[in-house]
């Protein structure tokens, strides 16, 4: 780590860090707190408000029972909205006064509760009975006993069972209004007389909610979720009707069953902190699973911690002014000098031998200058030696590489002249001797490199002498654009690429097999592809070319049983002798699979370099 970065990371550590994990703690520490009182005072109110919603519940369900125990009570109120003039036969003054009587009954009926807006009585006896005391239109009878409410209706026997808006629109109404369906029974005989649905304005709730709201604020709302999850009541309008459960289950931290839960998390996009209480008093009222959520803006809570936070802040940062200073009083002289050396270093690093520190003033930094230029001088002289010392040793390399691969080939080609001499096939033995010597016509020059031209005369020479030999095993097929054949490649590398295909591809098999030799250009290299539809090679030998480690394909191969020579010998020299000649990103790349043949590439770059090059790009490397 140099020096800068040293004394950047002390002061990081020993003065930004504390100073940041003071501020962090604070905040943390002053979070929770706020978030602990808060959720506090947060369940006692919603208590409260739980039981006012439970005590508005049931005093609906007391005035409702008046339209249950009174006898007839809708169908008077029904007839004194609309009187009948037809049956007025005693004068204006008799009329009046029925009129007068019969609108005392309504009045005495909206007093009760006024927060009632329609009645709708469904006899047994199919007729319908309706009371608006807003506009409204009743449901249909047949839709109300396919709606699933129903069953629980009938289940109740008389009990309420309570709709909230935005839970069903098509109990609801028009006015989308708190909705009480109930059966009606008679007090006598407790038999049912019909299906009684009153419609409700809780104009109490509002009321509720801003008495609990502190000091009027709009940074807390009030939201009753109903059933399925869905907002029966928002205090600001905007989350009536959509599916608030979706936001909870995605956050994955409220249950809406529990008793009292408080979390913080996002809603609308915003930072708020969440308090569910699950109303389960108000369900035996006739309600569903009613959950009243208050949700806080986190930054009406956070007022008084913001403005602690910009304290710390402000004291940081007076922190580090003082550190600064100091830094460029005492430090920076001294380390601009170390600052100096490091980028010479860094040249030197990169190549440049010829960097030189000046050598100024006479304290202790001059020793040190005089001792890293002495020390960059001597590595000059080493580096020197290293490169002549590896040249040498890679001209040793590719003539013991070039030794090895020379005697497999030519003991494979006697071999198969043997085979033919015996069989007495004097025409074939004498073109594979012709053959054979133009093979090592080409084998015998003193380059390492010789033209794709020579290389391809080169691997004919061979696939005709094995073809000689193995007449019904193989056919072969040679396709190299004639641009590539002028361009240099190492000698002796597609030769034994085919000799693979050969000896491993087309062993034990039944039908013709087939050699395919291609090339192209690729990104400014030239790409040999060398395939055949041979056997293959086994998933476990194959992976062991990808394995850390492996760099010839020699080590895929098992030594034979008869003769102790390494399968695929020839391969592997191939692949060594590309990278050491040409370097990282250049050799071979297998493919294959069991049954389905194997396609070798051979990576070679389009201009090869002279030997001096080889030797700094071995050095480089």
């Amino acid at each position: 780590m140099s020096l800068g970065k040293r004394m950047f990371t002390a002061f990081f550590v020993f003065i930004i860090l504390p100073l940041f994990v003071l501020g962090t703690v604070s905040y943390l520490v002053f979070q929770h707190i706020t978030e602990q009182k808060y959720t506090e005072q947060m369940e006692l109110s919603m208590n409260a408000i739980g039981r006012n919603l439970n005590n508005m519940i049931k005093e609906a369900n007391y005035f409702s029972d008046f339209w249950v125990t009174t006898e007839d009570s809708v169908e008077s109120v029904k007839q004194s909205i609309v009187p009948d003039r037809g049956k007025s036969t005693g004068g204006d003054n008799m009329y009046y006064d029925e009129l007068v009587e019969k609108q005392k009954l309504t009045r005495r009926v909206l007093l009760t509760y006024p927060g009632i807006k329609s009645v709708t009585m469904y006899r047994n006896n199919g007729r319908v009975v309706s009371v608006d005391f807003v506009q409204d239109q009743p449901i249909p009878i047949r839709d109300l006993q396919t709606n699933p409410i129903y069953q629980e209706v009938l289940k109740k026997n008389g009990a309420p069972v309570w709709i909230g808006p935005n839970e069903d629109r098509e109990l609801t109404g028009i006015n989308n209004l708190f909705t009480q369906i109930r059966v009606v029974l008679d007090i006598n005989t407790l038999q049912s007389q019909g299906i009684l649905v009153i419609r409700f304005q809780m104009s109490e709730l509002a009321r509720t909610f801003e008495f609990y709201n502190t000091e009027g604020r709009e940074d807390r709302r009030y939201l009753i979720v109903g059933r399925g999850g869905t907002v029966v009541y928002d205090s600001k309008k905007t989350l009536e009707g959509q599916l608030f459960r979706t936001e909870l289950d995605h956050e994955g931290k409220l249950d809406l069953q529990r008793n009292f839960q408080t979390r913080t998390m996002s809603i609308d996009g915003q930072k708020s902190l969440v308090s569910v209480h699950n109303l389960g008093d108000i369900k035996r009222l006739g309600t569903g699973d009613w959950t009243l959520v208050t949700v806080t803006n986190w930054k009406y809570l956070s007022g008084d911690m913001a403005m602690m936070l910009r304290w710390v802040v402000l004291i940081t940062a007076a922190c580090l002014a003082c550190a600064l200073v100091f830094n460029l009083m005492f430090i920076r002289r001294t380390v601009n000098f170390f600052v100096r050396v490091a980028n010479a270093m860094r040249r030197v690093e990169r190549g440049d031998l010829t960097t030189r520190v000046p050598v100024e003033g006479n304290d202790e930094t001059v020793i040190l200058a005089k001792g890293f230029n002495s020390l960059v001088g001597r590595v000059s002289e080493l580096l020197d030696d290293v490169t002549k010392e590896q040249r040498r040793k890679r001209k040793a390399e590719m003539m013991l590489l070039q030794a090895q691969i020379k005697p497999h080939f030519l003991f494979n080609a006697l071999e198969s002249i043997n085979i033919l001499a015996v069989q007495n096939e004097g025409r074939k033995v004498s073109k594979m001797v012709q053959r054979l010597g133009n093979i090592f016509r080409i084998s015998i020059q003193q380059k390492e490199e010789i033209r794709i031209e020579q290389e391809l005369e080169h691997l004919r020479s061979y696939l005709e002498i094995q073809k000689f030999r193995f007449e019904e095993l193989f056919d072969y097929a040679i396709d190299v654009p004639a641009h590539l054949l002028h361009y240099p490649i190492l000698k002796l590398t597609l030769q034994p690429l085919v000799e693979n295909s050969i000896q491993h591809g087309f062993e034990g098999i039944d039908y013709l097999g087939r050699i395919t030799v291609s090339a192209r250009e690729e990104d400014g290299d030239i790409a040999f592809y060398v395939e055949d539809n041979g056997i293959g090679i086994p998933e476990e030998q194959l992976a062991k070319f990808a394995l850390s480690g492996v760099t010839s394909l020699e080590q895929m191969y098992e030594e034979s049983p008869e003769t102790g020579e390494r399968r695929g010998l020839g391969v592997g020299n191939v692949s060594d002798r590309l990278r050491i000649h040409y370097g990282p990103g250049y050799g071979l790349f297998l493919c294959s699979s069991p049954g389905q043949g194997t396609v070798i590439k051979c990576v070679i770059p389009m201009t090869a370099g002279s030997e001096t090059d080889e030797a700094k790009g071995a050095i480089g490397g």
